[in-house]
């Protein structure tokens, strides 16, 4: 499908579905496995032949783009927390594609884990996913977090102290960044948020209903 719309709402579905993920974390040191999994692929997943292939297709952005209706109507208020992250994780995004060489750094660096596995790649994620979130958290680290004020996250202490969930927390925020980008590039912009709000639930909608 060519219209802008349909993949802009698939990108921003991306943003929302990672962004789920750290409320999860934060207030039990757990996430949905699956959502999980595919915000790891979609970080890796850097040359796509199409918008939805990012997310290894339409079925895995479902929870996503359903996140995405809320946020874009008037049901809010259970997604607060969620939209914070969001519009945290685009202003990142807007730095980032501005810093060439960081873009760059990051591109060398996800390569330099893949060539760590010489399994599929996507079988390692699950049988290494922990170590792959240690990397991954080191990325944004590094690279993505100086580039603005860091995004602030709010949880149980006795989570956010975990190292581990400290860098599943981290690689969430890279897979809400990775749609972000992916989001511009498609012809995305903050405009749409205030603008263009029925065309965007139109596209999801059209989405959901296939």
């Amino acid at each position: 499908m060519n219209d802008k719309y349909h993949h802009i709402a698939i990108a921003l579905a991306g943003v929302c579905q990672s962004a789920l993920l750290i409320p999860q974390l934060a207030n039990s040191g757990q996430a949905d496995s699956r959502l999980y999994h595919i915000s790891l692929i979609s970080i890796f997943n850097t040359s796509p032949s199409t918008t939805e292939s990012v997310f290894g297709g339409l079925n895995n952005v479902q929870i996503g783009l359903q996140c995405l209706k809320q946020l874009l109507s008037n049901n809010q208020q259970s997604k607060v927390e969620v939209m914070r992250y969001v519009f945290g994780s685009i202003g990142l995004a807007t730095r980032l594609i501005k810093k060439t060489d960081g873009l760059e750094q990051i591109g060398q660096r996800l390569e330099h884990i893949k060539s760590l596995y010489t399994n599929h790649f996507d079988e390692a994620i699950d049988e290494h996913h922990d170590q792959i979130s240690y990397s991954l958290a080191g990325i944004y680290s590094d690279i993505i977090s100086p580039l603005a004020s860091k995004i602030q996250v709010r949880g149980k202490v006795e989570y956010l102290q975990n190292s581990l969930v400290q860098a599943k927390v981290r690689t969430a925020l890279f897979g809400c960044i990775r749609s972000a980008i992916l989001w511009y590039q498609v012809g995305g912009n903050r405009w749409h948020f205030l603008f263009a709000r029925k065309k965007i639930l139109k596209a999801i909608d059209e989405i959901l209903l296939k």
